[in-house]
């Protein structure tokens, strides 16, 4: 199972701007659960601006897919002043302990 994780902080000053960016985005790219589904959003302010890290859980097969989407949504972003992002992508706990050798423990 591969997780994409996006971060971005908004400044302080360009919160409003990106909440009005964000509804433009989920107009242009609604959910594809052919892709991906959301599994949690937060926000929180901090020093550096306001914080929000998003989770989704990706479709075995669509990581590809899910990335570009991802990308694209993410570049509307790009025109606010100030607005920094990262995108990543995340195996599950018991995908990543094959990596290393190990076998992950039974259910």
């Amino acid at each position: 199972m591969v997780y994409i994780v996006v971060e971005s902080i908004a400044p302080h000053n360009q919160a409003a701007e990106s909440g009005k960016k964000w509804l433009e985005v989920t107009k242009k790219f609604p959910p594809d659960r052919s892709i991906s589904k959301q599994v949690m959003v937060a926000i929180r302010p901090s020093s550096r601006g306001m914080i929000s890290l998003g989770v989704w859980d990706v479709k075995e097969g669509r990581e590809k897919d899910a990335l570009v989407r991802m990308n694209e949504s993410m570049l509307m972003f790009a025109e606010i002043p100030g607005y920094k992002y990262s995108i990543k992508t995340f195996l599950s706990s018991f995908e990543a302990m094959g990596i290393i050798g190990l076998k992950p423990p039974e259910d």
